[in-house]
């Protein structure tokens, strides 16, 4: 099992743990008397039970999706709601990416939990909980049309959830009021999501890159692609998987920023977004993303995590580049890192998708060596582990000076696939 690497319970998805254990585990529905999901839950009565008491958004579709969603809930923490604006105090941007707005606020109700107390499981909420919330592309006027357009992000968010993705989703909300002070329109739908308090993987990075361990950074990257592979198995492509749309809560790494995935079968080649550094060449020639484009992107990611520094910093995001990344150009590896670590990278940026590993493989190799680290007795591997902590010495050796280009842009943007196919056929 790929989550064995976790050291804990409490770094376990709780889906996970849930699917391994018997239902009878947890005890009968007092209502229906069939099998409980999870402690105090059943999926058959308990979302009835919360339909009764929740709000509605006042749009019928907008509830439905949210009831849909709840109905497929197997405990009681994984109940979506929609969640009144009013209920949200201290709202504050941090964040603007390519396709959305992003803040923090405290939501006054708190986020739903299981706890055990006078000796039985009880459904409750934790106190007022900090949150982060997304505005959700094109939703302010959308009355003569469907919400499906806006919705997606949220709905690729929730399927992959239901995977066993690791990022919390909260709910919907919407902001009734114009407010000067922040950037959200009257009418602006958000998704109300988990609060990541350390930002991105990027800005993680650059502040505590010196600090961390390869144990720890190991760990990270088997999360990020645990996650992945999560999101493969619900049948999506990320389609922008990049260092700025991985959240960091404390030490745990969760993908975010689904509104470009697609069900592999909907993708179409005709435009692409992205950020040019973390996009797999075949998709910059106009062949479209599958999972292999993902898995190029995490290799980018790996270097990343080698050097503390973005992918082609110092370089502008032209054509000229596109084309060098087309022809075979890699962003390179701190001195010191090991061999097997450079390996695995190299092979999930493999210039053929076809010889790329999938995410469980990455998950699995990644494994291995954190295992050696760890201090396993193989005498055969401990050079393996040797050159880990030889590496870690290094790290904290490294002078990290990120150089600035103009046209070196992070956040996602359309890239024009005619123009880089066009410069590479014509520099055969």
């Amino acid at each position: 099992m790929i989550y064995l690497f976790y050291e804990n319970l409490n770094k376990y998805n709780t889906k996970k743990i849930n699917s391994q254990r018997s239902s009878s585990d947890f005890g009968n529905c007092e209502n229906c008397k069939q099998p409980n999901t999870f402690y105090a839950w059943c999926q058959t009565c308990d979302p009835e039970k919360n339909d009764q008491q929740g709000c509605s958004s006042g749009d019928s579709r907008i509830d439905k999706c949210i009831k849909d969603f709840q109905c497929k809930a197997t405990m009681h923490s994984e109940v979506i709601e929609w969640i009144p604006f009013d209920r949200l105090e201290k709202v504050k941007k941090i964040g603007v990416g390519g396709f959305g707005t992003v803040f923090s606020a405290t939501w006054l109700d708190g986020i739903r939990t299981t706890k055990y107390e006078h000796g039985k499981y009880v459904n409750c909420r934790s106190k007022s909980t900090k949150v982060a919330l997304k505005t959700l592309s094109n939703s302010r006027n959308f009355r003569e049309n469907s919400p499906d357009f806006f919705l997606k992000e949220f709905k690729n968010h929730m399927e992959c959830r239901l995977e066993g993705s690791n990022l919390e989703i909260y709910g919907l909300t919407r902001n009734l009021n114009n407010n000067e002070h922040l950037d959200i329109k009257a009418g602006e739908y958000l998704m109300v999501f988990q609060f990541a308090n350390h930002g991105n993987l990027c800005k993680y990075l650059k502040k505590y890159f010196t600090k961390l361990t390869w144990k720890d950074k190991l760990l990270q990257l088997m999360e990020i692609s645990s996650d992945l592979a999560k999101i493969h198995k619900a049948g999506y492509t990320h389609c922008d998987f990049h260092s700025g749309n991985i959240l960091q809560d404390h030490s745990t790494s969760y993908i975010s920023d689904l509104g470009l995935s697609k069900k592999i079968e909907c993708i179409s080649t005709n435009e692409i977004f992205g950020v040019m550094p973390y996009v797999a060449p075949e998709v910059l020639l106009g062949k479209g993303y599958t999972s292999a484009a993902d898995i190029y992107g995490l290799g980018i990611i790996m270097t990343e995590m080698s050097t503390g520094q973005r992918p082609f910093d110092g370089y502008p995001f032209d054509v000229k580049l596109a084309t060098m990344i087309c022809k075979g150009l890699r962003p390179e590896f701190a001195p010191g890192t090991p061999d097997c670590y450079v390996e695995l990278a190299k092979s999930c940026m493999d210039q053929d998708p076809q010889k790329r590993p999938t995410a469980n493989d990455v998950v699995l190799n990644l494994f291995h060596q954190y295992k050696y680290i760890k201090g396993y007795n193989n005498q055969d591997k401990l050079c393996i582990k040797n050159k880990y902590l030889a590496a870690d010495k290094i790290i904290k050796t490294l002078v990290i000076k990120p150089q600035i280009h103009p046209e070196s842009n992070y956040t996602s943007k359309s890239i024009n696939i005619s123009r880089i196919a066009s410069k590479v056929k014509s520099t055969k």
